[in-house]
């Protein structure tokens, strides 16, 4: 079992504290970048070149034959303004780290530093991702594009992301289905323009797009399997100008988030009929489009659970491991599950009483949890190693 002492957790919450004080958002994470490699080459470890701005790999080489494990940490932030009660406040203006990126990437940052000074205890190399843009759902797909798994070569991968719903000190270690699929889209009517006194000459957008919002909420209630999981969202409507005027266009954007490719797909087919046909029974035209950053279901998978309920149990005790029941936030780590093995953990920073979700300006990690990160992601390596 790998122990923490209190001077390296002291030095884990000095990071943690710069990371959170400057923030980057998604792929123009430069400073924190420029900081992850000072210190994985200060630690010894080889820095693979993906010809990437942002976003920095490792690899500790041990020299012995045996399973090649990757850890991963996202490391963006999102613009946010910061209300939390902490001391140590973003000094980046709208800017903060209110989903805990700062706290997984100071979790693999000391997983590398217990990993190098147990070096003797491994039977194979550790890879060390450190991934920009997973807000936009897209780093991963970054990575991968720029010849990650072909640079490098991995047997099974492992990541976490901290959960404000469980307490520090616990961890959800889950197998199977954990997070939704994800597709944001935009929907684009457009009618005819005219005074709003005279609405007989016009073709009103706005009329038509609450017409789709009504309608897109049957794709759950009525198209769905009701045991499966789907969330149909219009997340934002722009259109309209003066009070007087009929404006010819509006613009809408949403998400479809899945536990199952089947629902997800489903969901995406019936949008499109529903916007095209109700356009067109408005008088309207319509078109609807997907964004990047599109992701597939996060399954943990099977294989691994047993490596992965063994490894929190030797970094945290058994009493820490509990049981959870899946999300339908988005993560983009599951894209790496189409070319390796993964697991995804839970790892609690959440309060007794209750603590602020991700995304809100009030969001905070308890810090006193970092070491537990660092315990789990480097004992996830050592526990796989062992057993080969």
């Amino acid at each position: 079992m790998l122990n923490i002492t209190e001077l390296e957790e002291k030095e884990l919450k000095e990071i943690k504290t710069y990371l959170h004080q400057h923030p980057e958002t998604s792929m123009a994470e430069y400073g924190t970048t420029k900081f992850i490699k000072k210190k994985l080459i200060a630690m010894g470890i080889e820095l693979i070149d993906l010809s990437l701005d942002t976003g920095v790999v490792g690899i500790l080489k041990t020299g012995k034959k045996g399973p090649v494990v990757g850890l991963r940490a996202d490391i963006d932030a999102i613009k946010c303004v910061e209300t939390a009660d902490v001391e140590a406040k973003s000094l980046i203006e709208g800017v903060m780290h209110a989903c805990g990126h700062d706290f997984h990437t100071t979790s693999l940052l000391g997983a590398a530093k217990l990993l190098t000074d147990h070096k003797e205890q491994l039977t194979g190399d550790v890879v060390f991702l450190f991934q920009p843009a997973e807000e936009t759902t897209s780093g991963a797909a970054a990575l991968i594009e720029h010849g990650l798994f072909n640079k490098v070569k991995m047997d099974y991968l492992f990541g976490l992301h901290n959960r404000p719903e469980i307490v520090t000190g616990k961890v959800a270690v889950k197998k199977g289905s954990l997070m939704a699929a994800k597709d944001n889209f935009a929907i684009h009517i457009t009618g005819k323009g005219g005074h709003g006194g005279m609405p007989h000459q016009t073709i009103d957008p706005i009329v038509c797009g609450a017409g789709i919002i009504n309608a897109v909420q049957t794709i759950v209630s009525r198209n769905i399997d009701p045991l499966d999981s789907v969330v149909v969202s219009i997340c934002s409507i722009h259109g309209g100008t003066p009070e007087n005027l009929i404006v010819d266009k509006l613009h809408m954007t949403g998400s479809i988030r899945a536990l199952s490719k089947k629902g997800h797909e489903l969901a995406k087919k019936r949008l499109e009929e529903i916007v095209m046909n109700t356009a067109s029974a408005y008088g309207c035209k319509a078109e609807v489009s997907y964004e990047c950053g599109g992701v597939p279901p996060l399954n943990n998978s099977y294989h691994m659970y047993q490596l992965a309920y063994e490894a929190a149990v030797n970094a945290m005790g058994e009493e820490a491991v509990v049981s959870t029941e899946p999300c339908l936030g988005s993560e983009d780590f599951a894209v790496y599950s189409e070319y390796v093995p993964t697991f995804f953990y839970w790892l609690g920073v959440g309060k007794e009483g209750g603590s602020a979700p991700w995304h809100y300006g009030n969001f905070a990690t308890d810090d006193n949890a970092l070491k537990y990160g660092a315990m789990l992601l480097a004992q996830s390596v050592l526990t796989v190693q062992s057993k080969n």
